[in-house]
C-alpha cells in the first residue's frame, strides 16, 4: 500500500494544477459616464490592437480634431423632399446569413413618417465603456437605400485612453443597400475580427491631432446619449433621438423638440456578459414600435422596451412580460405572436414551456469528426432538460434535413452552419490573465469572428450560440474540450485534434457521448453554473453534477448510491492525478472503456445536479456515506485509496484545507435567460442626473484544463 502521506502530497500538488481556471470578474463600481473606475475593459494587448477594417466594408475616417459645429437651421429631415436614391447595388456582407423563418416585415409609412432612412431603436448601454454601444435604422421607403450616403453622429469613446469625445464625432457608414422595408444594425468596432454582414456593421473614426491618431467608437451610455443620422453630401439631419441628460442639439435644430426621452431604468448589482461585441447586449432599447412608427422629431415617437429587436421590426410590445424567465417575451410564444419579425412559435416556442434556442456553427474535416456535431449527441441534451420542462432548440441548419425540422434540429431550411475549417479557435488568448485578453493567439480565430459575422443579427437577443471547432491549441493538438461564457451566450466546443477518426464504431460512440457531456457542461457555464456548482471547487464527488470533471466525459452512474461513483474516483486519480489506485497499480492504466457506464457504453447519463447530496466534512469523513446520496450493497467511498471500507470517521484533506464538500441544486440556480429584461422595482426609476450607487459586476470566462494525456493516448490507440 502507498505511504498515505507520499499519496497525498503528490495528488494534491497535480489536484491543484489540475483544478479548472475560472478568470474572476472585475467589479466596475458605477460612476458617470467614462470616469476611470470603468477602466480596464480592454486589455493592454487589445487596446493597442490596429482596428483594421476591410476598406470595402466599413471605411475608416480620418478627420481633423475640430470644435463642435455650429448647428445650422433647416427643415426638419421628416419634411424635407427625398435626395435621388443611387441605383441598388448588391449589399457587400462577409459572410452568408442563414434566412431565418420570419413574418414578413411590414413597411411602416403612416403620414408622420415621410418615405426615408430613419433610427429605429438605440439600445441602451449599461455596460458603459466595458461594452459601447449600437442602434438601429429603418428604410421606410419602397426602394434601396445606400447607407453609405449617410453619416452617424454621436459621442465617441477612445479604445486605447478609455476618454469620451467632449464634442460630437462623425462615423462612416458602411456600402450596403437597405432593401425597401429593411433594417440595419450599427455598433463600434470594439475588436478587429468582429465581422459585417449585410444586416450589421461594426464602425470607428480615426482623429488626427498634435500628430498622433486616435480611434473612437459611437458611444452612449444608460443614463443620456443622442443618436444622429447626417446625410454625408451636405451633413444635415437626417433623423435625431436624444435621452436621459444629454443637452446635444442635432445639426439642423429644428430636427428635434421638446423634452428628452427618459433615461433608461437603473438596475441595482447589474452583472456584464464577458465578450468584445457590443452586439451581445439587449439590455432593452428605446424603439420606435412598427405598430405605431411616426417621426415627428420629439419623444413621443419613442417607446421604451425590455426586448431589444435588433435588425427586425420592433414588434415586442413594451410592456410584454416574461412570465417563463427564459429571455423570450409572452408575446412571441403564442401563434402570430413574433420577436423582431421571427416566428419562434412555429419553431416550437410556447408559453408555459421555458424554451432556449441555441444556433450551432460546426466544421467539417476528412479526418476527424469531432468538430462536426453528433445528431445523438444533441439529442442527449435536450432529453436532459426535458424532464425539467426546459425544450432544447437546437438549429444546425441543413446537417440533417435540407428543410425546416426542428426534429432534425434545423431551424433555417435548405442552408449550411458549416464554416471553413481552422486548426484553434478561441474566446480568449492562452495567456489570458484577465477577461479582457480576447486577442487571439497568432494562428487562430476567435468564437466572436464567427458569431459577429455567420450569426443572423436578428436572433442574437434570444439564441445561445455554439461553435463546434478543432481545438483551442495554435499547434492544432487535442486539449481542453470547450470554454464559455459565464455568464453568457456563447459557448466553444473543441474536441478536434483528440484521435476522433471516422468509421471506428468505438470511437464514434465515445464522440457522441463526450459531445453531449461537453456541450451540457459548457453550456451549463452560460447558464451560471460553475465547476462545482456555486463554486468553482472541482471534483467534489458529492456533487453529482456534469458540471464537475469527474462526471463530464466519465458520465454520471444511474445509481448514486451504488459502486460506480467510487469507479470515477478511482479512475479520476488514477488518470487525472497519476496515482495508482487499487487495481490499477500504474498511473493511466485504468482504461476509458473499463469504467462502468462510461463513455464507451451506449447508455450514458448526462444531468446536472438536483442538490440532495450529503455536504462530506473533510474533517470527519465516513467513507460508508458512499458520495453522500445513500449506500446499496455495501457500496463506499474509498477516500484514503487503501483498498477497503474503513468503519470508523477520519479526517482527509482530499481537495485542500480540510473544507466541507457542499452539493448544489443546479436545475433551480439556471439563468435561462441571456440578457436582464427586468425593469427596475417600482420606485427606483432612472431620474435626470441621478443613479443609484449600484455596481456593474463583470461577467467571467470559465476556462478549462486539457484531458489527461493518459486518455489522449487511449483515443489514439482506438483509431
Amino acid at each position: 500500500m502507498l505511504d498515505k502521506n507520499a499519496l497525498r502530497t503528490r495528488r494534491l500538488k497535480k489536484a491543484a494544477s489540475n483544478l479548472a481556471i475560472v478568470i474572476s470578474g472585475t467589479l466596475l463600481l458605477a460612476c458617470s459616464d467614462g470616469g476611470p473606475g470603468l477602466q480596464g475593459a480592454v486589455s493592454s494587448a487589445a487596446a493597442l490592437q490596429p482596428q483594421a477594417r476591410p476598406s470595402t466594408i466599413t471605411p475608416s475616417t480620418t478627420v481633423a480634431a475640430q470644435p463642435a459645429a455650429t448647428p445650422a437651421t433647416t427643415t426638419p429631415a421628416a419634411a424635407r423632399p427625398i435626395a435621388p436614391i443611387p441605383a441598388v447595388t448588391t449589399p457587400v456582407a462577409t459572410t452568408p446569413i442563414p434566412p431565418t423563418t420570419t413574418t414578413p416585415a411590414v413597411t411602416a409609412s403612416p403620414a408622420a413618417a415621410k418615405p426615408g432612412l430613419y433610427i429605429s431603436e438605440v439600445a441602451a448601454n449599461y455596460r458603459r465603456t466595458d461594452g459601447v454601444s449600437w442602434m438601429e435604422v429603418f428604410n421606410n421607403s419602397p426602394q434601396a437605400i445606400h447607407l453609405s450616403d449617410y453619416r452617424l453622429r454621436a459621442t465617441g469613446w477612445n479604445i486605447a485612453t478609455q476618454d469620451i469625445s467632449t464634442t460630437p464625432m462623425n462615423f462612416d457608414l458602411p456600402k450596403v443597400d437597405i432593401p425597401a422595408g429593411g433594417y440595419f444594425v450599427i455598433a463600434g468596432k470594439f475588436m478587429p475580427f468582429l465581422t459585417n454582414t449585410d444586416k450589421s456593421a461594426y464602425v470607428s473614426t480615426t482623429v488626427v491631432a498634435n500628430g498622433s491618431s486616435k480611434t473612437y467608437l459611437p458611444y452612449w451610455s444608460d443614463t443620456e446619449g443622442f443618436v444622429e443620422l447626417l446625410t454625408a453630401s451636405d451633413d444635415k439631419t437626417a433623423d435625431f433621438v436624444r435621452f436621459g441628460t444629454s443637452a446635444v442639439t442635432p445639426q439642423t435644430t429644428s430636427a428635434w423638440s421638446g423634452a428628452n426621452v427618459a433615461a433608461f431604468p437603473a438596475k441595482p448589482d447589474y452583472v456584464t456578459v464577458a465578450t468584445p461585441d457590443p452586439l451581445d447586449s439587449y439590455d432593452g432599447s428605446i424603439v420606435r414600435l412598427s405598430s405605431s412608427f411616426t417621426a415627428s422629431g420629439s419623444k413621443s415617437d419613442w417607446s421604451r422596451v425590455a426586448f431589444s429587436t435588433p435588425g427586425g421590426p420592433n414588434d415586442v410590445p413594451a410592456n410584454a412580460i416574461d412570465s417563463d424567465k427564459d429571455g423570450i417575451p409572452d408575446s412571441a410564444k403564442v401563434q402570430g405572436g413574433t420577436f423582431g419579425g421571427m416566428d419562434l412559435y412555429s419553431l416550437g416556442a410556447r408559453k408555459g414551456q421555458r424554451d432556449i434556442f441555441i444556433h450551432v456553427n460546426y466544421m467539417s474535416s476528412a479526418t476527424d469528426i469531432a468538430v462536426t456535431p453528433q445528431k445523438n449527441a444533441l439529442q442527449m441534451v435536450v432529453d436532459a432538460f426535458s424532464t425539467h420542462n426546459i425544450k432544447i432548440h437546437f438549429d444546425v441548419g441543413n446537417l440533417f434535413s435540407s428543410s425546416v425540422s426542428p426534429a432534425s434540429f434545423n431551424l433555417s431550411g435548405d442552408v449550411s452552419h458549416k464554416v471553413a475549417f481552422e486548426k484553434c479557435t478561441q474566446i480568449l488568448s492562452s495567456t489570458a490573465t484577465s477577461n479582457s485578453d480576447f486577442t487571439p493567439d497568432a494562428g487562430c480565430s476567435s468564437i466572436y469572428k464567427y458569431s459577429s459575422g455567420s450569426f443572423d443579427v436578428r436572433r442574437k437577443p434570444v439564441y445561445r450560440f455554439m461553435q463546434m471547432a478543432s481545438s483551442q491549441l495554435a499547434s492544432g493538438a487535442g486539449g481542453s474540450s470547450g470554454i464559455a461564457e459565464l455568464p453568457g451566450n456563447k459557448f466553444l466546443v473543441t474536441l478536434g485534434g483528440s484521435g476522433f477518426a471516422p468509421n471506428n464504431a468505438r470511437l464514434q460512440t465515445i464522440l457522441v457521448n463526450f459531445q453531449g457531456g461537453t456541450i451540457m457542461h459548457e453550456f451549463g457555464h452560460t447558464l451560471g453554473l460553475h465547476h462545482g456548482g456555486f463554486e468553482d471547487q472541482n471534483y467534489k464527488p458529492n456533487y453529482f453534477s456534469i458540471m464537475n470533471y469527474m462526471y463530464q466525459l466519465n458520465g454520471l452512474p444511474a445509481n448514486a448510491s451504488g459502486g460506480n461513483p467510487l469507479q470515477r474516483y478511482y479512475y479520476t486519480f488514477n488518470n487525472d492525478f497519476n496515482s495508482s489506485v487499487p487495481g490499477h497499480a500504474t498511473a493511466g492504466s485504468y482504461r476509458l472503456c473499463d469504467l462502468p457506464e462510461g463513455p464507451c457504453n451506449a447508455v450514458f447519463k448526462i444531468d446536472y445536479s438536483n442538490g440532495s447530496g450529503k455536504s462530506l466534512d473533510e474533517a470527519n469523513l465516513l467513507e460508508a456515506d458512499n458520495i453522500g446520496r445513500g449506500s446499496v450493497n455495501g457500496a463506499y467511498l474509498d477516500w484514503n485509496l487503501n483498498g477497503m471500507q474503513d468503519p470508523a470517521s477520519y479526517a482527509y484533506d482530499y481537495i485542500n484545507g480540510r473544507t466541507v464538500m457542499r452539493d448544489n441544486d443546479d436545475w433551480s440556480k439556471l439563468v435561462l435567460a441571456a440578457n436582464p429584461h427586468q425593469v427596475a422595482t417600482a420606485g427606483v426609476e432612472a431620474k435626470a442626473g441621478v443613479r443609484l450607487d449600484e455596481l456593474r459586476k463583470r461577467g467571467m470566462i470559465a476556462l478549462e484544463q486539457p484531458p489527461s494525456v493518459h486518455l489522449l493516448k487511449e483515443l489514439t490507440s482506438l483509431k
